[in-house]
């Protein structure tokens, strides 16, 4: 990694000396180490530089990339969705091909590409992304794409009841926690009293695996924590927390399905309500919530129902996440299982789908104070 990050500032420094393919808004940057007098090199730099300019025209579909990817992925360059997009502008960042990589397969490439943004006002230039690219030659024409399958091609896969595992080589698979994971799937069908879905669950050594599998050899997001993982389109699991049980975001693919205009902070809410947050239950955040409230009696919970909010006590509980659990427990234990269910299935805004379960803006600090203070059943 270091060293392709050095070969990364080098690139980024002669910018200036690279040709610059530009169509439309687009300024593609080619390598000097890419020969462009080779003839596919060319066709792969023309069929990139139409993409990049298409590609945030539509997530369900593109003339440039694998069709079938998008009935099994759904949005399946969503990583690199407006990607060029930064605090200093829409298109700040700026692609840069640097490398164009052979594979085992005569008809497949890997595309390198960089997002560099130049700061005029500091003369810095900044890193974004690192990203790889399947390109796969289809007699005269190039398709691109995931580069989630070309990586775990020789992953161990193993299917348990609807789960379909596959585990990184760095790893060895946990069958008690696959057997744990099944008996929580069960659960979760009764709670939601819905037939098994089908998932592909992604095993991960850490979040910074998940990052290259899905194509980053760079993006600062794989350094911020050590666990983790997340839900995707596709009924898909990426797990960083080295096992094989993650109930939270198994959660998320259940009410993606069951209700679809689910507010974010409430789904947040009802998978850390029923499955915890990390590598403990609801339980345990609550009382590290209540602990949280202790030592902060003037918090403003108003203030904090961004679920992207990365507000943590002792690096573990999310505070958002734990203020809409909850706001769930409040409700099933007022209005019991069934108005629950109807507090999910509300599609108003999040204030309005609050009055109907009795918060409001004036009682909401009062009400989840109250609540923390209880003992639960269960």
């Amino acid at each position: 990694m270091r060293k392709l990050i050095s070969a990364f500032l080098i690139f980024a420094s002669s910018i200036c000396s690279s040709q610059i393919d530009k169509t439309d808004s687009i300024s593609l940057s080619i390598s000097p180490i890419i020969n462009q007098e080779i003839p596919l090199n060319k066709k792969l730099i023309s069929t990139l530089r139409q993409f990049l300019i298409t590609k945030n025209n539509s997530l369900v579909q593109n003339n440039y990339w694998q069709g079938s990817d998008f009935d099994k992925y759904i949005y399946p360059y969503l990583d690199l969705y407006k990607i060029e997009s930064g605090r200093l502008g829409s298109d700040f960042y700026k692609p840069t091909l640097m490398e164009i990589s052979s594979t085992e397969n005569d008809n497949q490439k890997i595309l390198k590409i960089a997002f560099i943004g130049h700061n005029a006002q500091t003369g810095e230039n900044l890193i974004k992304s690192i990203y790889n690219l399947v390109a796969n030659t289809d007699k005269e024409k190039i398709f691109f794409s995931t580069y989630l399958e070309f990586s775990t091609r020789n992953w161990l896969k193993k299917s348990v009841g609807s789960v379909n595992y596959m585990i990184s080589p760095l790893r060895k698979i946990n069958n008690d926690e696959v057997n744990l994971q099944q008996k929580e799937i069960e659960r979760l069908c009764d709670f939601f009293e819905t037939r098994p879905i089908v998932i592909t669950y992604f095993s991960c050594i850490n979040p910074k695996e998940i990052f290259e599998i899905k194509g980053f050899d760079y993006n600062p997001m794989m350094y911020i924590d050590t666990s983790g993982g997340l839900a995707e389109h596709g009924n898909i699991i990426f797990s960083g927390n080295n096992s094989e049980i993650y109930t939270h975001e198994i959660v998320h693919i259940y009410t993606t399905k069951l209700y679809p205009k689910l507010n974010k902070f409430i789904d947040e809410g009802i998978a850390t309500y029923i499955a915890g947050s990390g590598k403990f239950d609801y339980e345990w955040h609550r009382q590290k919530l209540s602990n949280f409230i202790t030592e902060n009696p003037k918090h403003d919970f108003i203030l904090h129902l961004d679920p992207y909010e990365r507000l943590f006590f002792e690096n573990e509980t999310s505070i958002p996440y734990l203020t809409a659990a909850l706001i769930c427990e409040r409700t099933e234990r007022i209005y019991g299982k069934e108005g629950l269910i109807q507090f999910l299935k509300s599609d108003k805004e999040l204030w309005i789908t609050f009055k109907k379960v009795g918060l409001t803006k004036q009682n909401i600090n009062l009400e989840l104070r109250k609540e923390l203070k209880l003992k639960r059943n269960s």
